[in-house]
């Protein structure tokens, strides 16, 4: 790979690092450690599955995984401004603001593999989303952040599941 892709990442582990760093802050104020609450184990789950795939790593991780990110964090910060945490909501404003980075360099790493292997990178996309991603894509998507990263809805839209409205989205 060129030089470039192991700048982007290195740069995404070191962010990656300073979010944990700030979750822990927000935890230890309110008397809590990392690891005392449950959580899901999404992203080592997609870590073990795509172990011996590149291009499926790419896609799950940055393109599906931190992208909800994307999606779930300014309601997340709204909770907790309403609670007057104002720590956690600059620690969650940080790891947003970043976390567009580490979607993008998903997305510009698996087009270029894509276009490497001449293979069409939306059908890839689909393919490798529903080989190991598990279960549909929750709506509402944030199309704004999404498309700053550079994922379009054409990719995240038909792999969604039923809105409330029964409808899956915007025809794309």
């Amino acid at each position: 790979m060129p030089i470039g892709f192991y700048d982007d990442w290195v740069k995404s582990a070191d962010e990656e690092s300073k979010h944990f760093r700030l979750v822990c802050g927000c935890l230890e104020e309110l008397g809590s450690h990392y690891g005392d609450l449950p959580a899901h184990a999404g992203m080592w789950r997609a870590a073990e599955d795509t172990a011996g795939d590149f291009l499926g790593r790419l896609s799950v991780v940055p393109m599906v995984l931190e992208a909800r990110g994307l999606d779930v964090t300014p309601g997340m910060i709204g909770v907790f401004r309403k609670a007057g945490m104002e720590s956690a909501v600059a620690a969650l404003e940080t790891i947003y603001a970043e976390e567009v980075g580490h979607v993008a360099y998903g997305s510009k790493w698996f087009n270029f593999l894509c276009g490497r292997h001449e293979l069409d990178p939306k059908e890839t996309f689909h393919e490798l989303v529903r080989k190991y991603f598990h279960g549909a894509l929750k709506p509402p998507f944030n199309e704004e952040k999404r498309a700053d990263a550079g994922l379009p809805p054409d990719f995240y839209w038909p792999l969604a599941e039923e809105t409330p409205q029964g409808k899956r989205g915007p025809d794309v």
